[in-house]
């Protein structure tokens, strides 16, 4: 049978019958409207069953003496499944818990206390909620800015070695140029002292054949 706070936060979410006592943890997320955390509460059940714990705790840490709203709203519980009329449920718990002295006074005096506590708790856990964002946030913020300046400088070396890579490719075909006009001319040279050196040969030799021949 739905609790106290199965049904207040019921608005939200349908709740599994075996939910397990945990407390809610502080996570940083980006703020949101009452319909976005409904939303949120349904999407997740066992979400909202861990916030149900967390304040049925809260409550029972914070019970006063005597009975007041605390014990008003575990009695309405228990006599859900035997008095289904909400009315007649709310005179049976008053009536029954005021034998033990509560009264209408001290039922609403109490009542507004447990708002209040839900209140300041409210408070501390968003302080608790922006501190914990407020680092978090600021740790991301150097890890992204750490990386864009890393691909800023990444981006800066590239440009630079693929400038350079150019220019060293426009160097090696200047260079394979000047070394096909290099050999070239050596070439041509070589031909050049072979054709001349054999002419200079030849001109000696007719030479010494004449002056055998003719002296």
């Amino acid at each position: 049978m739905p609790s106290f706070f199965q049904k207040a936060l019921g608005v939200f979410v349908e709740f599994e019958e075996d939910n397990k006592e945990s407390k809610p943890n502080v996570t940083t997320k980006a703020s949101a409207t009452p319909v976005s955390q409904a939303s949120s509460l349904a999407q997740n059940p066992a979400e909202a069953a861990k916030f149900e714990k967390y304040f049925d705790g809260l409550f029972e840490r914070a019970n006063f003496p005597g009975p007041d709203y605390y014990e008003f709203f575990k009695m309405m519980d228990t006599l859900e499944a035997h008095i289904h009329d909400e009315k007649a449920r709310l005179s049976a718990t008053f009536a029954s818990l005021s034998i033990q002295g509560l009264t209408k006074e001290i039922l609403i005096d109490s009542a507004n206390k447990y708002k209040a506590i839900i209140e300041k708790d409210l408070v501390e856990f968003e302080k608790a909620l922006n501190e914990k964002a407020s680092v978090e946030v600021g740790q991301r913020q150097k890890e992204l800015q750490d990386i864009e300046k890393k691909i800023v400088t990444n981006s800066e070396q590239i440009q630079k070695l693929t400038k350079e890579i150019t220019e060293y490719q426009q160097t090696i075909s200047k260079l394979k140029a000047k070394i096909a006009e290099e050999d070239s001319k050596l070439k041509e040279n070589n031909n050049g002292y072979l054709t001349a050196s054999k002419a200079v040969t030849s001109k000696i030799v007719s030479d010494i054949q004449k002056i055998q021949t003719t002296l």
